[in-house]
């Protein structure tokens, strides 16, 4: 089946940015009771996938299951040249000259997942954030939205800027919709960005279009239109068993965010002043 135009989008945008992918090897150690199992995601197959999408640069996040060994994320941004860069997994222990040898590499965020967890506690994130300010490094965090409220003083707080991953695992599902107000009120403040990316983590109308997806991601952009991205999350790890087609992914972008200005900002100009492409 021929894909639309929406499915193409990127390849309008000069410098359009893939904010959130993983490189992985069936064969990298992982970390005891991983949640998600490994596979071989490689460089080469990662930019048959760009080159498809239309995208030329973006953001290499390391897999929870490598836990806090960044070798193998580190050693794709080196293969994928100079337009990626990296968001690592640290913990609080790592010294301050450790630390500048990541940036060295490409570096500039570290995440904290807390829905596949191990490696980080929230406890961790204002000892991390007071080690990166100085770099201009920002923290990533992947949690669901209903357990983000707990969390809004001390996030409200940090040094760096917060980017929330894959929508903000709001539950369509949950009539309060528990953490949505949070969210919109991080974002308002203009220190905290948001990927939409994953969507087939956060609804219940599954693909091709996503819609209560949509919707929750439509409130982000009108709250704040600078501080959206887009990420594949290719290659889909916690999809395995049905990974969803490049096409729809594409069009549920096309379909949050409407205009070319809000397109091109989410896709180039966000992502270039977040990470210094």
């Amino acid at each position: 089946m021929k894909e639309s135009p929406k499915a193409r989008i990127m390849a309008s945008f000069a410098g359009a940015a893939d904010c959130h992918f993983h490189i992985m090897d069936a064969a990298f150690p992982t970390v005891p009771n991983a949640v998600v199992s490994n596979m071989t995601a490689s460089v080469d197959q990662y930019r048959v996938f760009a080159a498809e999408r239309g995208t030329t640069r973006g953001i290499v996040v390391q897999p929870s299951l490598y836990g806090t060994d960044n070798r193998h994320t580190l050693g794709a941004v080196a293969a994928l040249g100079s337009g990626y860069r990296a968001v690592v997994v640290i913990n609080d222990r790592l010294a301050y000259d450790q630390i500048c040898g990541l940036h060295v590499q490409g570096a500039r965020g570290v995440r904290f997942n807390q829905v596949q967890v191990g490696s980080t506690t929230m406890d961790m994130m204002p000892k991390v954030a007071q080690a990166i300010a100085h770099l201009g490094w920002h923290l990533q965090l992947h949690m669901k939205a209903s357990e983000l409220v707990r969390h809004e003083a001390m996030l409200s707080d940090l040094p760096v800027p917060l980017v929330i991953d894959h929508c903000g695992r709001v539950n369509p599902g949950d009539p309060a919709r528990t953490g949505l107000d949070t969210l919109l009120r991080l974002l308002d403040s203009g220190r905290t960005w948001i990927k939409l990316s994953a969507p087939y983590l956060n609804t219940r109308s599954r693909a091709p279009y996503y819609d209560d997806a949509v919707a929750i991601a439509q409130l982000f952009a009108d709250t704040n239109e600078d501080r959206v991205l887009w990420g594949s999350d290719w290659p889909h790890v916690t999809e395995a068993d049905n990974p969803p087609a490049p096409g729809p992914l594409a069009e549920f972008l096309v379909s949050c965010l409407g205009d070319e200005v809000r397109l091109r900002k989410a896709l180039v100009d966000n992502a270039t002043a977040l990470y210094g492409f």
